[in-house]
């Protein structure tokens, strides 16, 4: 019997751009960004509140006030909260990142108006139980031993550390008796002084109403507390070699960590970047896949990696290779890097990568939720709307000259710092 061995064919996506949300200024100036769509009567309403680590007088304070704001009201306690939301049948879940806090919720549109007045009071007015912030502290101090017993986790950290620095806000990494300086009254400090108007932001998706508008105006923006959080951005140390190797777990394998500092997305290189990134490790077909992993077998899984803040972003190469061949990976991983700096890609490689980033950013737009959550990141890091747009030009535009020319600005082995974790 014949069989078909021909792949199917490729089709470009031709149109592929985020459209416009609508946009309303609700009372005390808090934007809402609306993006409907057919969920099968389902509603999501984020609020964000742009701070985070940047904003923090005390380490972890941005993170505890985000975990434990769901944690209990005026009159309510955390079972009450729990079993409210589970009676409607909805969820209220934390949001946070480095530069920001916020709540999720998500129900059926039905259910809205039953559930916006709990939203709207762990955000107004949280208690932060004195029980539940030792049960946080103490949950979280055992899941840190936990992770620190893991190779990758211990490399990724060093990295971030000597990226930006180990007091940077970026930069610096939590332990056990980071948690045990946490308390209520730093806790409630944070929420006190960054949970106001200047600083939220609201997103409406999914099966919206015009009556859900005025209720979130008149029931959560209108008593929210005015006021905006001053931002002060430390610089972090220019981007230089530094190799940091640690041997000291009977392990089998070495986690491997190269990176470096790169600008947020205000620069002009920003978003040309992330093709070179897809080029060298972005994806299955990349090049330190198809060299480390099929035609070397030194590791099962190789990727690169741009991590994305509000005002700064970096790039990372991470594996996990046995102890024997770690000196061959890395120096093959440089390899690469200095092959891609002198020899441009063939088109097909090219037009490989831009077929597979243009499908994996298509997903991102697959329905209001998907969308809303892509315009929660890009606002989030000082974007907006059309900073997908513009990701997808650079992606479709890059040209062979132009990989090379950013592989050699801004992939200079020189210019990496080299972690080993085993």
């Amino acid at each position: 019997m014949s069989r078909n061995r021909k792949p199917p064919i490729a089709i470009d996506i031709p149109d592929l751009y985020m459209a416009a949300p609508d946009y309303i200024e609700l009372q005390n100036g808090i934007p809402l960004y609306l993006i409907p769509g057919s969920t099968c009567g389902l509603i999501k309403m984020e609020v964000i509140f742009l701070a985070g680590r940047l904003h923090e007088r005390h380490p972890l304070a941005a993170r505890a006030a985000c975990r434990l704001i769901r944690e209990g009201v005026e009159g309510r306690s955390s079972a009450d909260i729990a079993e409210m939301t589970d009676f409607y049948g909805g969820a209220i879940s934390s949001s946070d990142s480095m530069d920001h806090n916020g709540l999720v919720l998500q129900c059926l549109s039905r259910f809205f108006y039953d559930l916006l007045p709990l939203l709207s009071d762990l955000i107004l007015k949280p208690t932060f139980p004195e029980k539940e912030v030792a049960s946080f502290i103490r949950n979280n101090q055992q899941r840190l031993v936990e992770d620190l017993s893991k190779n990758e986790i211990i490399a990724y950290r060093e990295l971030t550390a000597r990226i930006f620095g180990e007091n940077h806000p970026y930069g610096y990494n939590s332990f056990p008796e980071t948690y045990a300086s946490l308390d209520r009254e730093k806790i409630v400090e944070f929420w006190t002084d960054h949970y106001c108007a200047g600083n939220a932001i609201i997103i409406l998706s999914g099966e919206v109403e015009p009556k859900m508008i005025e209720a979130i105006d008149q029931q959560l923006c209108a008593a929210m507390r005015p006021g905006v959080s001053s931002t002060i951005y430390p610089e972090p140390p220019p981007a230089e070699r530094s190799v940091y190797h640690k041997q000291s777990r009977r392990t089998h394998q070495n986690a491997l960590r190269i990176g470096r500092l790169f600008y947020n997305r205000s620069h002009p290189d920003y978003y040309p970047l992330h093709a070179v990134n897809m080029v060298l490790g972005g994806y299955f077909g990349s090049r330190l896949m198809t060299r480390i992993r099929e035609e070397l077998g030194l590791t099962y899984n190789i990727y690169t990696h741009i991590d994305a803040m509000r005002y700064a972003s970096y790039f990372y190469i991470s594996a996990e290779v046995s102890k024997k061949q770690t000196k061959r990976t890395l120096t093959e991983i440089y390899k690469v890097m200095e092959d891609m700096a002198n020899q441009p890609p063939e088109e097909t490689e090219l037009l490989m990568m831009k077929r597979f980033a243009c499908g994996n950013m298509l997903h991102l737009l697959d329905g209001p939720f998907p969308r809303a959550d892509t315009l929660r990141n890009l606002l989030v890091e000082g974007g907006t709307y059309d900073d997908f747009n513009q990701m997808v030009d650079a992606l479709k535009n890059i040209e062979t000259d132009d990989i090379v020319r950013l592989t050699q600005k801004w992939l200079n082995p020189a210019d990496m710092i080299e972690v080993v974790i085993g």
